[in-house]
């Protein structure tokens, strides 16, 4: 089994989320940390959201995001 390596980090989870989607849509899964922060914090927090991918993935994962145009290829880590 291979490790979860981050792939993206964001402040916006919708940035989080459309990456997340990309992904999926060529099968490859993807995990987001932190995305329920907010949800208990009683005072919303500054926290970045993290996107997931298998080590095995990464690769291919960064050109998918690296595709599209509207990410700020300096959050691909």
């Amino acid at each position: 089994m291979s490790e979860l390596v981050i792939l993206l980090q964001s402040s916006y989870l919708y940035e989080i989320e459309i990456a997340k989607s990309k992904l999926a849509s060529r099968d490859i899964p993807s995990y987001v940390k932190n995305e329920f922060v907010n949800n208990v914090a009683v005072f919303p927090m500054s926290q970045n959201y993290v996107l997931v991918v298998s080590e095995n993935d990464l690769e291919e994962a960064k050109k998918i995001l690296e595709e599209d145009d509207t990410l700020d290829e300096s959050e691909i880590l």
